[in-house]
């Protein structure tokens, strides 16, 4: 059994990293969580007083109450522009020596999380399930190519500002309907959520190619400092 509980120091070292990037980016370490508040907070309070019918055929869909139509028309709306002003935010403080410190404080904690992830995925025992060998395969994969990484961190922000785009319920079926169709509250906080997981997979997007690089030489130094011990074992007593 692999335990992931071995990465835990590493990632801690990342969401303090992390945190700090927030501050230097926003202002705050809580940026994130309180703009998405925001945003829900408006939309609900929007729904309450200005009848909406809905821009996207996701919440054109019938059965949509008003809390619904605007939860989701505004994430949709507001989802397009926060990436490109992350990423516009991260070019104008790219220059400074302050902030370039702190982002290269998060590539090495990142690239150092990413090759003790790898050191405990490659130590498991061969009595593994289906399952897990499938889990650990994709693993391997999305440490080794770095646009399998582009291509997942672009699919899960994309992909979900689509999904409030395009995916209308089945009203004919209870089932299917009950993410898009759930009550109000539900959906606000998955919108919420949604929001704010947009900042740290920009960064991690943004990311991709220095800990990429990184992670290279910890790779390399690994690989030394093994030649070296076998060397050393060799060396008769």
């Amino acid at each position: 059994m692999r335990n992931y509980n071995l990465t835990k120091k590493e990632g801690k070292v990342v969401a303090e990293t992390q945190q700090a990037l927030y501050r230097a980016l926003f202002g705050s370490v809580n940026f994130p969580r309180n703009l998405s508040i925001f945003l829900v907070g408006i939309s609900l309070f929007m729904a309450t007083l200005v009848l909406h019918e809905g821009w996207f055929p996701t919440s054109q869909s019938q059965g949509m109450s008003n809390y619904h139509r605007w939860l989701y028309d505004v994430y949709v709306m507001v989802s397009i522009f926060i990436v490109p002003l992350i990423y516009l935010r991260f070019r104008q403080l790219e220059g400074s020596v302050a902030f370039r410190r702190k982002w290269n404080a998060y590539i090495r904690a990142y690239a150092q999380y990413q090759f003790k992830l790898k050191q405990v995925v490659e130590s498991v025992d061969d009595d593994r399930s289906g399952q897990q060998k499938l889990s650990d395969s994709m693993t391997r994969h999305f440490l080794k190519h770095p646009w399998f990484q582009y291509l997942m961190i672009g699919v899960m922000i994309y992909g979900c500002i689509a999904m409030y785009i395009w995916v209308t319920p089945f009203t004919s079926s209870r089932g299917s309907s009950f993410w898009i169709l759930a009550w109000w509250p539900i959906n606000a906080v998955i919108i919420g959520m949604l929001y704010y997981i947009q900042f740290p997979l920009m960064l991690r997007w943004l990311s991709i190619a220095k800990i990429q690089e990184q992670y290279g030489i910890l790779q390399l130094k690994a690989v030394r400092e093994n030649s070296v011990n076998n060397m050393v074992e060799k060396i008769p007593n």
